[in-house]
């Protein structure tokens, strides 16, 4: 009966985690470039016997890690010749005080200096990781990533990719930095990106959530959480009658 509690208390846990994970895909179903997450799970079954030669089964669940679905999201025309977005695999690189950065989309402006940024205010990369500057008035960004600033080609952006399946932490603002997944190992290089990679000038992608897909995903997880907490009480209450019902009789 013991188990009981640990089993469906560990459920409970795991379904306030998918709850808290779905609450922030639907948070940022406006957010451009955002891609949703989901938790993925490890579940363990153990069947033994115990010392009266009974067979016990214990199962234990915990969360393995959260896994980005990378499927891309709608690309939305604004008609704003700054702003830019990854048509296929691949991302834009900017510099940030903690290093280099990757993003999928972004809305470009110029500083003061006549560089390139984000809207952070981080520097868009040209192809030897130097910021980009643009003098005239004029900028267009063709889909090969060439940048041209009043009829000139002034640099390259620095597209790359990383080795599939990704290996990328969001770290907000539509950035992302790669992270090695066990400590011993180093973090994914960046590698050049594919053909079917192309920039789409006057485009933001947009987030791939489906608001009603993760509605329903909230809902059911919502009732998996009252399933558990009713199989809580009842294994509670059991233990409670087995302890000070029975015990006295």
């Amino acid at each position: 009966m013991v188990n009981g509690l640990f089993t469906s208390g560990a459920g409970m846990m795991l379904t306030m985690r998918k709850q808290e994970i779905t609450s922030n895909n639907l948070a940022n179903a406006q957010t451009t470039g955002f891609k949703i997450s989901r938790l993925v799970t490890h579940a363990t079954v153990e069947s033994r016997r115990d010392v009266d030669q009974y067979m016990r089964q214990r199962e234990t669940q915990r969360q393995d890690e959260v896994r980005v679905d990378w499927s891309p999201g709608p690309l939305v025309q604004t008609g704003n010749p700054l702003d830019v977005a990854m048509r296929g695999d691949g991302f834009f690189a900017i510099s940030t005080p903690s290093g280099e950065r990757y993003l999928r989309s972004a809305s470009l402006k110029v500083n003061g200096q006549n560089e390139l940024v984000d809207g952070t205010g981080s520097s868009i990369l040209d192809q030897s990781g130097n910021s980009i500057r643009v003098p005239g008035l004029k900028t267009a960004i063709t889909a090969d990533g060439r940048v041209v600033s009043d009829g000139v080609e002034v640099a390259t952006l620095r597209m790359v990719d990383f080795p599939q399946p990704y290996t990328l932490r969001e770290e907000g603002a539509g950035r992302w930095a790669p992270y090695a997944q066990n400590p011993a190992d180093a973090a994914p290089m960046p590698i050049p990106v594919g053909e079917n990679a192309r920039v789409e000038q006057g485009y933001l992608e947009g987030p791939n959530v489906n608001t009603v897909a993760e509605m329903v995903r909230m809902i059911a997880q919502f009732r998996n959480y009252e399933a558990d907490s009713r199989v809580l009480q009842a294994v509670d209450s059991t233990i409670d009658k087995a302890v000070n019902t029975v015990g006295r009789v």
